[in-house]
This record gives structure tokens, C-alpha cells and sequence, in this order.
């Protein structure tokens, strides 16, 4: 399945560490999914004109009243991000979490994982995208391969998969992440060869 990918690429990708939750699925929880995941985004509330019931009871001043719901909107994010690493139950039973150096790009990963995982399988993906709010992307994915390997003298799987339901709007949040790491990096090299 591997032999028939070209070198041509449709999307960039990038290596970078990032939280995976896995888990394999069978032919029917892939169908059950499928509308599930590629009709609806990652939630994520950015502008304060998003909190209806709020913006009427804070103030009668237009200006007064976006300065506080943005501050307020500021605060919940950041409660919600302490509430989930606090809450984060001791060992989900469902989902592999692993946070390694992966290969991500919009198409797909390629990953390390303990799941005992093959050719054709389906999996649930679970990426944390590491810039606040933390949005956790959910995609459905085909495994094109996977193969026993040993990293820092553990025994993992690695696994090459590729997207098979995301939904539009956090595929394009999962490639302007990608794109915004590359830039760091190419920034980082400029500032470090112009020291030299």
C-alpha cells in the first residue's frame, strides 16, 4: 500500500513533539463517526461576539462591554485549560496517549504508539495542537503502516496513517499550525547563522 505513495506531496509537513491520543476502530464505529467528525469542528471560542448571553448583562457602554466579555473570555479559556489538566483522568481506557516526535502534515502522521496496529486498519486521532487555547483535533485515519521499532530502548509500533475524515476547518487550524512551526524554525536558523 506504502509502494504506491509518490514523492509528490500534497501537503507540507513538519516534525514536531505533540500529544496523540489513539485508538483503533472497526469498520462500524468508523461509520458511526464519519458525520460526527467532518460536520463538526473543534469548538473554540475566539471572539467575544461568540458569548451571546454575557455581552447584553455586562455593560451599556459598547466600549466598556468588549473590553470586559474579552477579558472574561481570556479567563474562561484559561480556567478550561486548568480544569482539563487537572481533571485529566490517571489512564483513559479507550484512547493510547502517547507525546513524542511525530511527522504531521494535512494529510497525515506518522507516530509511535504501544496499539497493535496494521495496514488497513482504521483509528481515532486525538492531536493537541500546542498553542492555547489547546484545541484537540479529532480525525479519522486509515493506517498505511505499521511496524515494530524501538525507541530509547522501548518497544513501539510506529505507525504511518493517513487522514481519511477531518473536518475542513481544523485541517486548515492543523496546517496553519504547521506552517507557523516552520516559520519558528526558519527564523530560529536565520537568527543563528546572521550570530555566527
Amino acid at each position: 500500500m506504502v509502494d504506491d505513495l509518490d514523492d509528490r506531496r500534497e501537503y507540507f509537513r513538519i516534525k514536531d513533539r505533540l500529544v496523540i491520543e489513539a485508538r483503533a476502530i472497526s469498520d462500524e464505529e468508523f461509520l458511526q463517526l464519519d458525520n460526527k467528525i467532518r460536520y463538526n469542528p473543534t469548538q473554540i471560542i475566539d471572539r467575544g461576539c461568540d458569548m451571546h448571553f454575557l455581552k447584553e448583562c455586562i455593560s451599556s457602554d459598547d466600549k466598556e462591554k468588549n473590553q470586559v466579555l474579552s477579558y472574561l473570555v481570556t479567563i474562561n479559556k484559561k480556567l478550561e485549560m486548568l480544569i482539563d489538566f487537572l481533571y485529566k483522568p490517571e489512564k483513559d481506557e479507550l484512547y493510547h496517549s502517547s507525546h513524542m516526535e511525530v511527522e504531521v502534515s494535512g494529510n497525515g502522521i506518522k507516530f509511535f504508539s504501544d496499539l497493535e496496529m496494521q495496514g488497513g486498519d482504521y483509528a481515532e486521532l486525538r492531536i493537541e495542537i500546542p498553542r492555547f487555547p489547546h484545541p484537540k483535533i479529532t480525525a479519522l485515519a486509515q493506517v498505511l503502516k505499521g511496524e515494530d521499532c524501538f525507541v530509547n530502548g522501548s518497544k513501539y509500533r510506529e505507525i504511518i496513517a493517513r487522514f481519511i475524515v477531518i473536518n475542513e476547518e481544523d485541517r486548515d487550524l492543523l496546517i496553519h499550525y504547521i506552517f507557523t512551526k516552520d516559520r519558528e524554525r526558519l527564523r530560529l536558523k536565520k537568527e543563528l547563522f546572521c550570530g555566527q
